[in-house]
């Protein structure tokens, strides 16, 4: 992807992929080798062509969706996030990486409502799949401390959730773990759009919602480029499949979504995050 656009994203409502990277703390310094089906990117493109076309994280984080949640007076709704009991139950590493990035969201709303427990066990979690995958930052060696010693301070604890995006991106691009890297932002951003059309069908009042949602169209563009260099591997044709064919349906939205419209989204978005959790 062009730098140019990654610029356009980062400005971009910082929404809806809240803790993308947030996930990958104390984790071991060990790489463990990709499961047989993803391949590495010798087998996409050379790692001196590949780390320039993906440097910079290219998907803002959730934090401002998920405060406009916060903000509405919505209450926090635990059934929506995925269960982190389940995150020891993923096999694949296809399976571990796409909830790796659902618990990012999760753990962002979490975050947002002060739910100091909800957001352990979501960092917890997040762990579990972190050591499975092997990831490894330096920032990140002492993540998991710097979430607990700010679990009072709201402002602190984003501000750390923060710092870890660009960090853990740039590790998995680098450690040439493209195809890994994407399907990651693939898990936030699902996440982050199924919390948010559940909220807005509950909410008496949900025009903030829908003019949100109408809004992620450009990042909901942005993720189908992200994925298209990697379409046809096997892990993500699914995926791919499913983003485009919400793409092009938000092609009708205009400056604010309907109900209409949101009802198909909200069946469109859920039906693709069933099959990740």
């Amino acid at each position: 992807m062009k730098k140019a656009m990654h610029q356009h994203l980062k400005l971009f409502i910082i929404g809806l992929l809240s803790t993308s990277l947030i996930l990958f703390s104390g984790c071991n310094t060990t790489p463990k080798k990709q499961d047989a089906g993803i391949p590495g990117d010798k087998e996409l493109a050379p790692k001196e062509n590949l780390v320039p076309a993906l440097s910079g994280y290219p998907i803002p984080t959730s934090y401002d969706i998920t405060k406009l949640i916060y903000q509405s007076g919505s209450p926090y709704i635990v059934s929506l996030s995925n269960g982190p009991e389940k995150a020891g139950e993923y096999i694949t590493q296809r399976d571990k990486v796409l909830n790796l990035g659902v618990y990012a969201a999760d753990l962002c709303y979490a975050t947002t409502y002060m739910m100091k427990q909800s957001t352990m066990n979501y960092l917890e979690a997040s762990k579990t799949l972190i050591d499975d995958l092997g990831i490894s930052t330096t920032f990140n060696v002492t993540y998991a401390e710097r979430i607990e010693a700010n679990l009072d301070d709201r402002d602190s604890l984003i501000q750390v959730v923060n710092e870890s995006f660009d960090d853990t991106w740039n590790y998995l691009v680098e450690n040439q773990q493209d195809v890994l890297a994407r399907l990651v932002v693939c898990g936030s951003w699902i996440e982050g759009i199924y919390i948010t059309t559940n909220v807005a069908a509950k909410a008496v009042d949900n025009t903030a919602f829908l003019e949100a949602l109408a809004r992620q169209k450009n990042s909901l563009n942005e993720l189908v480029d992200l994925l298209e260099p990697v379409k046809d591997v096997e892990e993500v044709a699914d995926l791919y499949k499913g983003l485009s064919e919400i793409k092009e349906y938000y092609v009708e939205v205009g400056d604010i979504m309907t109900d209409e419209q949101l009802k198909i989204v909200a069946e469109k978005v859920a039906a693709l995050r069933n099959s990740i959790v």
